[in-house]
């Protein structure tokens, strides 16, 4: 009878590591296959690939020149000839504008530095300007709850686990 339950708690393990195999199969294929888990296991190379696959598919903006060339290689001579009068003076086109020198990369860092410091500076005045605003109401308005000059005892004596009777209270009061 012995071999027969040995066989028998064999199988059951067997069973039990069985279902166990399964269902951590079944969450690992759960977790590649959900996109959230990959972007929270991990984010730098989510956002690499994102930022990638921006530039790549999104196409460059063509200049307005660019924009004109097209356009005149497309439009044939005929209907050019009767957009610009015969006699219409040439003007030579405007001088452009200086390009401006490249910025150093200390400035361009600098640059970056208070870009990305201003909103939480923006945000701590912020902050700063309704703790202000809201103690100057209450001057204002005089929202004490307690009546000026009344002595309002502690909750406790101050020490800890020592139990508040009122006695230490009403020392402290008299010493006022």
């Amino acid at each position: 009878m012995t071999d027969v339950d040995e066989i028998r708690r064999q199988m059951a393990l067997i069973r039990h590591e069985m279902h166990h195999d399964v269902s951590n199969v079944v969450s690992d294929v759960g977790d590649a296959m959900d996109w959230r888990s990959v972007i929270r296991n991990h984010p730098y190379v989510a956002l690499g690939v994102g930022l990638a696959v921006g530039y790549f598919v999104v196409p460059r903006r063509k200049t307005s020149a660019q924009r004109v060339q097209q356009v005149l290689a497309e439009a044939s001579p005929q209907a050019l000839a009767g957009l610009i009068p015969p006699t219409a003076a040439f003007t030579a086109p405007a001088p452009a504008k200086p390009a401006k020198p490249p910025r150093s990369l200390a400035r361009r860092m600098v640059g970056w530095g208070v870009g990305l410091l201003w909103p939480l500076v923006g945000q701590s005045v912020q902050a700063y300007a309704a703790m202000w605003l809201e103690n100057q109401l209450k001057q204002q308005l005089n929202l004490n709850l307690k009546p000026p000059g009344e002595y309002v005892p502690p909750s406790s004596s101050g020490r800890p686990g020592e139990p508040y009777d009122g006695e230490t209270a009403r020392r402290a009061a008299r010493r006022v």
